[in-house]
């Protein structure tokens, strides 16, 4: 009960807020972009190769939500309306570079180089204590994570480390919640089968060296 009076709190002040950037307070946006700005981050994050790109990313994220602030109707959360901004933008960044480098197998290299670089929010269960084996095992999922292809990456980031509805991922990749749910599980298909692979090599490792 509490935990959702706080829920209503919070979309109070959003409207508060954007109510007050529309009548011109820029104080009012900025702390909007304060309240926001790390989750943006590390969505962006998610899709651009580098921290240096997902900073200049994010920054033109809300300067793009401050110009269509007023197309936002409140049908979802401004939380929700933000993400679907910083998706689209994040996305057309990519495909722009892309476009002048004309080099997706580069791309593609420089983005699992950059994997042990990718932040991973890290899941409250693997904080506690563990043992050498479920350790490495949790930090070759975390590297396979980070080197998904970005749209998948976004997907399991915020389903799993963002706890968003289906619904709500729907909208912000402008997909029906099916194919949301079927990309999930395919996902989750494809990261079973590296880790099988990963341990299954592992084994055969520790068997040559006895």
């Amino acid at each position: 009960m509490r935990q959702k009076q706080r829920g209503q709190s919070a979309l109070n002040r959003d409207a508060d807020y954007i109510k007050r950037t529309r009548a011109g307070d820029l104080h009012a946006y900025a702390a909007l972009v304060d309240k926001y700005q790390s989750m943006v981050f590390v969505l962006v994050r998610s899709i651009c190769r580098h921290a240096e790109e997902a900073q200049e990313v994010t920054q033109d994220v809300f300067l793009q939500a401050y110009k269509k602030l007023h197309t936002f109707r409140g049908t979802a959360s401004f939380k929700t309306w933000l993400y679907r901004i910083a998706y689209n933008t994040a996305i057309s960044h990519i495909r722009k570079v892309q476009s002048r480098e004309r080099r997706a197998q580069d791309y593609k290299a420089q983005a699992l180089h950059a994997s042990a670089q990718t932040t991973v929010q890290t899941p409250a269960y693997a904080e506690e204590e563990q043992d050498s084996d479920e350790q490495q095992r949790y930090e070759k999922l975390r590297l396979l994570v980070a080197s998904l292809p970005p749209k998948e990456r976004l997907l399991i980031e915020l389903y799993y480390y963002k706890d968003l509805k289906i619904d709500e991922i729907a909208h912000i990749c402008s997909l029906t919640p099916s194919n949301v749910k079927v990309s999930l599980f395919r996902i989750r298909q494809k990261l079973k089968a590296s880790m099988e692979t990963e341990t299954g090599m592992g084994k055969k490792e520790k068997e040559k060296e006895k």
